[in-house]
């Protein structure tokens, strides 16, 4: 059983606003009569601080006014502060793209001003981006050029946010004790600072990471040392996250009295913030809690709460811990219509969850993607910039034309290089293929041809027809095999087309001889290029997903599709048939081939089934 455990690791989205509260209608007053100067870029930049977490399209429109005029009036620092805390709003928006653009124009416009330290927030903020890609070498690169200004800077604040990212960014990468190591590090300067509300926080990323190690007492001390420091500042936000962390240690150790006890203090805090996220969690321990203290009717009563309110805030994943829950206490009570119900909801919520992750990486893809382009553009730029302040160009135009030339040559080299041996790869392969064709396909032929006469013959036994009718079908068996091995060798100019047709005549043919509907949606294999391995990977996965439906699946009808987004081929089948359990899948290493298959060459297969039937997904880029 699943148990939810708050996380709250403080990379934080850092914005030029100072520390104390500010009164936002009064900003806004001022704003209103404020003078085209310096105050008044500094009341935008302020706002867009302010209110970047709670309406960051707002604080966006603040902070753009404030980077027009800071031109206006040509204010290097005002605007490199506008261009930190738009970044920071785009970043609350998860606009990573829009975000990398204005950060890495805040980093331009904070080194001409000078400012090491508001170098080292832009830089952290850049880190903490790139970690939201899961883009983790480029997020400690930054870390580390965050780490150089905040020397320079001699400021122990951004030291302590700094280590406090890297412990986030192992703590992703499941590097739990590095997670530790650093979080104690940045909590030693918040200590030191006299920073407690920070202290606090990093004491509790520690109790997270203790709790992944199964270190559960200690992680528990963590949490109750992070409680006395939060109060001694009145910081109770996080009381019900700490308290509910204590509640799911105390549920691994068996010690239910005690997690009860703290999943109540969770709840109290959780409705005096009215937090319904927090609420329903709180809920979710108690049903645990009593599905461990075998009390069923209280657990369901907890557990049904619980799947409400996440279910409310489309919170899937918690939503689908508390079927589970909700299933299991219906079980043992021994209503098992409703404990089939929840089972399916819970299975239903986990299909949707790997489904959805699968999009998110597809996104994040794109949008890493989107970032990497931006961060050329801008490199570009600043590297022309840099050329202009050369006195000696002539000179360096000379050499870049000097080491184009060379490293066209170069080019030009391997090409010529690779073209000899792709002449060579293609010689072989035709002569494989008339070997195989002409050698062992005429025997293979001769094979069966004589198994036919022998079991057409009268005078057979019965024993000796049922033998001979193996030899048969294992004969015509190899034939198939070794007609694909020659397709697949064989060098085609018109390759996509050919596999369209073959892989077209397969799905006929098999669906055709037991009365199956069947429908091909490939032409788009025609206007793709692809190479031996992709196109020998897309017809295997493809048979051996058509032979699996027809063998176990019992379908009425099978649909095949390919498709193209971006640089990805995707093929898709889908059947309706009885469908199957992925996870505990015995039948054999089929599941098994299609996925390394995809794997060997940068794609992936997912399989999801249901009672509704089984689809199969191969992604290829091309």
């Amino acid at each position: 059983m699943k148990l939810i455990l708050f996380l709250l690791l403080a990379t934080l989205l850092t914005v030029t606003v100072q520390s104390q509260p500010i009164n936002t209608d009064s900003l806004r007053n001022e704003l209103k009569i404020a003078k085209n100067d310096t105050n008044k870029v500094i009341l935008y930049r302020m706002l867009a601080g302010i209110v970047g977490n709670s309406n960051p399209a707002e604080a966006i429109e603040y902070g753009k006014a404030g980077l027009k005029l800071g031109k206006q009036l040509r204010w290097e620092k005002g605007i490199a502060g506008c261009y930190l805390n738009v970044a920071a709003a785009f970043g609350f928006k998860a606009q990573l793209d829009s975000a990398m653009l204005y950060i890495d124009s805040a980093i331009v416009s904070s080194k001409i001003v000078g400012d090491p330290t508001r170098l080292a927030l832009a830089y952290l903020n850049k880190a903490d981006y790139y970690m939201q890609l899961r883009n983790f070498k480029q997020s400690l690169i930054n870390c580390d050029s965050a780490w150089r200004y905040a020397e320079l800077a001699n400021n122990n604040d951004r030291r302590a946010r700094i280590l406090q990212t890297i412990g986030a960014i192992y703590f992703y990468q499941s590097k739990y004790k590095e997670a530790i190591d650093y979080n104690e590090r940045a909590g030693q300067l918040y200590r030191e600072l006299g920073n407690k509300k920070m202290y606090a926080i990093t004491l509790s990323n520690i109790g997270t990471g203790l709790t992944r190690t199964n270190e559960y007492a200690a992680a528990i001390e963590n949490y109750q040392k992070a409680i006395a420091l939060a109060n001694e500042v009145g910081d109770r936000v996080n009381f019900a996250m700490y308290y509910g962390n204590i509640s799911s240690n105390y549920i691994k150790q068996t010690l239910y009295e005690k997690a009860a006890e703290n999943a109540q203090r969770a709840m109290e805090y959780a409705l005096e913030h009215d937090n319904e996220k927090q609420i329903a969690t709180a809920y979710s321990l108690f049903g645990e809690i009593y599905l461990k203290q075998k009390k069923y009717a209280q657990s369901i009563e907890a557990a049904s709460k619980a799947y409400n309110g996440f279910q409310k805030n489309e919170l899937q994943e918690e939503q689908q811990t508390a079927a589970e829950i909700l299933a299991e206490a219906y079980s043992l009570s021994g209503n098992h219509k409703e404990a089939y119900n929840y089972l399916s909801k819970s299975k239903e919520l986990s299909d949707t969850l790997a489904t959805q992750k699968y999009d998110e990486d597809i996104a994040a893809m794109q949008t890493s993607f989107n970032v990497e382009e931006k961060n050329s553009q801008i490199a570009l730029l600043n590297k022309d910039k840099e050329l202009q302040q050369y006195r000696q160009r002539i000179l360096v135009f000379s050499f870049l034309a000097l080491a184009v030339i060379a490293i066209a040559g170069i080019i030009f080299l391997i090409n010529r290089n690779k073209l000899r041996q792709r002449m060579k790869e293609m010689e072989l392969r035709q002569s494989i293929a008339a070997d195989l064709h002409d050698e062992v396909g005429s025997s293979l032929s001769s094979i069966y041809m004589l198994s036919e006469m022998a079991g057409a013959s009268e005078t057979s036994m019965p024993s000796q027809k049922e033998m001979l009718h193996k030899v048969t079908s294992y004969s015509k068996e190899t034939m198939d095999k070794m007609g694909d091995i020659v397709w697949m060798i064989k060098q085609n100019t018109d390759d996509g087309k050919d596999l369209q047709e073959r892989m077209q005549r397969f799905l006929y043919e098999m669906c055709s001889s037991k009365n199956i509907s069947n429908r091909f949606d490939g032409e788009l294999l025609q206007t793709l290029k692809l190479s031996t391995g992709q196109k020998k990977a897309l017809y295997l996965i493809f048979k051996e997903a058509v032979n699996n439906a027809l063998k176990y699946a019992s379908p009425e009808n099978i649909h095949v599709s390919i498709s193209k987004q971006q640089n990805m081929v995707e093929l898709k089948i889908v059947d309706d048939g009885k469908g199957f359990d992925v996870a505990s899948d015995k039948k054999g290493n089929g599941l098994t081939n299609m996925q390394n298959r995809a794997k060997e060459l940068g794609g992936k297969t997912a399989i999801i089934s249901s009672e509704k039937g089984t689809t199969v997904i191969c992604t290829l880029p091309v």
